[in-house]
């Protein structure tokens, strides 16, 4: 088994296999941070991506607001048409909003979403 150890906690593999990180005293605090960072990623995500979102009522686009825990680093959007919009090839609409919004809205946000997350994160971790 292997196991990672340092000044700030450990990284192992429990019983079932999964990667767990046990963090020593003191680094409580860094590992909230980190959940708070995450967080904020996704969110950040979120409002970027909502003008590439195609829509019609808007229950796509509000839909990954139900879909997905904040913070667990995974957006789903779970309108049961949000696969085929996704992956349509005629589904681009008027302005950004289209298919594989995602994708377009990365590459065109991408360095924006970054500057945020490291200033946020400065902020949060000294």
């Amino acid at each position: 088994m292997m196991r990672i150890v340092t000044d700030r906690g450990q990284l192992f593999a429990n019983a079932n296999g999964q990667a767990v990180i046990r963090w020593n005293r003191g680094a409580r605090q860094m590992n909230e941070n980190f959940d708070r960072l995450q967080v904020f990623i996704d969110n950040t995500v979120v409002r970027h991506m909502d003008a590439y979102v195609p829509m019609r009522t808007g229950i796509l686009k509000k839909s990954v607001v139900l879909g997905s825990r904040m913070g667990s680093g995974e957006l789903v959007y779970i309108a049961p048409y949000a696969h085929k919009r996704y992956y349509s090839s005629n589904s681009r609409l008027n302005g950004k909003r289209g298919s594989k919004w995602f994708h377009r809205m990365w590459a065109a946000r991408k360095d924006t979403i970054i500057r945020e997350v490291k200033n946020y994160a400065r902020r949060l971790m000294p």
